[in-house]
């Protein structure tokens, strides 16, 4: 793969995972693979004991992560599905891309291509074992513009500019594109507007961004207890952080971007995609979703 020199020098926070670390200790992705295989039940491929342990004891002191994985991943399909089939949008990036489901090997791609006969999709890893699944996944469904990318979320450029090994094509960044940012400002320390704008500034008019995030609560409910139980699970990850967002914050992303919240604009996640199952008990996680458009240069 070629690359142009990425233009943006944002302080990066945090970065793919050396190997060994991913080995030694579980991670987000391979977390999330597993509680989504126990819902959908089904056993995909990359999970180790490590993660289903951790997996378990997180699902044991806060039930409401399990449906807010489910929930954030309903609503990753939500994006794909709003700008294919309402925008006629037929490229996408996916970053932080979910594990490939079940022994089908599901990814985004299998959802864009239910909406577009030959969609063009980056799935951004930003775990190494995961590239190394979402790359295979591809090639066993032949897919001749789709591809795996390794990389942190404060690499803009890299996926959206790469020239891709198999069929040497890259995006076409004069035609919208549908870019997902599904959880990724959950993990990302401090404030992430200039890693959002500079998004923003990479895509052309007629885009499509969805973002969502875990929100924060109020301090003292049960919620924030709930979100601190998540934080120190997670902490045993290479991906420790966890910074939930205001409504407010999610919101001022998107202000005088040249970017047009759609209806509903940003708001819980339970509104896209139904509150949580009355048989998860705990307190429903906040979780924050959008999509917006791009309107203008």
């Amino acid at each position: 793969m070629t690359s142009t020199p990425d233009p943006y020098f944002l302080t990066p926070q945090g970065t793919v995972p050396d190997q060994q670390a991913e080995t030694d200790n579980p991670t987000i992705g391979r977390i999330n693979g597993f509680l989504l295989d126990e819902t959908f039940e089904v056993r995909s491929d990359g999970v180790f004991a490590a993660d289903r342990e951790l997996a378990k004891r997180i699902d044991a002191d806060v039930p409401g992560y399990r449906w807010c994985v489910l929930a954030q991943h309903r609503f990753l399909y939500d994006v794909i599905a709003f700008a294919a089939e309402e925008r006629g949008i037929s490229q996408f990036v996916v970053l932080r891309a979910p594990l490939p489901l079940g022994p089908e090997k599901k990814t985004p791609y299998t959802l864009a291509k239910a909406y577009v006969g030959a969609p063009s999709m980056v799935l951004v890893a930003r775990e190494n074992m995961l590239f190394g699944h979402q790359e295979t996944a591809l090639a066993v469904l032949e897919v001749e513009r789709g591809a795996a990318v390794k990389a942190a979320v404060h690499e803009v450029h890299r996926p959206l500019h790469e020239v891709h090994q198999r069929g040497n094509w890259s995006l076409d960044l004069t035609a919208p594109v549908c870019l997902t940012m599904v959880a990724d400002p959950s993990h990302w320390p401090g404030d992430v507007t200039d890693l959002m704008r500079a998004y923003h500034e990479e895509l052309p008019p007629g885009s499509v961004i969805g973002v969502s995030t875990l929100g924060t609560a109020p301090p003292g409910s049960a919620a924030a207890a709930a979100l601190d139980d998540l934080a120190r699970h997670l902490a045993l990850t290479p991906e420790p952080q966890l910074t939930p967002r205001s409504q407010a914050e999610v919101e001022s992303w998107f202000d005088g971007t040249g970017w047009k919240l759609e209806p509903p604009g940003v708001a819980p996640g339970s509104q896209w995609c139904g509150p949580q199952p009355a048989d998860i008990a705990g307190p429903e996680l906040p979780v924050w979703c959008a999509i917006a458009t791009r309107t203008a240069s």
